[in-house]
């Protein structure tokens, strides 16, 4: 772990928030570092919200791997909630990471 970095997020959200007290910030992040959406003064990094990584790729693997009558209801129910507890996270469909690795888009795959 890069603690520089992670003490740099610290103090940039905790300046944000004492700046502009309804600002709020973002995290893309792929450890899964629990304190990420923690208060400073709570011992976190600060950020108010993690982005839910791994739905806009379950999306990209239903379109490509299932037919619509196949897609498990309780698996993509179990993705969209799964979740830290009280933990706000941002739920979305598009990536850049899929067009970045030479993937479709979502629109595309739906035009196809």
């Amino acid at each position: 772990m890069d603690v520089d970095g992670v003490v740099y997020l610290m103090l940039a959200n905790d300046l944000i928030h004492k700046l502009h007290p309804g600002a709020i910030t973002v995290a893309e992040d792929v450890s899964g570092m629990p304190t990420l959406c923690r208060r400073v003064d709570e011992g976190g990094i600060g950020f108010d919200y993690r982005l839910s990584m791994y739905i806009p790729d379950m999306w990209i693997k239903h379109l490509k791997e299932y037919k619509d009558e196949d897609w498990n209801m309780g698996h993509i129910a179990f993705s969209l909630t799964n979740r830290r507890y009280r933990e706000k996270c941002v739920a979305y469909s598009e990536s850049h990471d899929q067009a970045i690795v030479g993937d479709k888009t979502i629109s595309m795959w739906l035009f196809d």
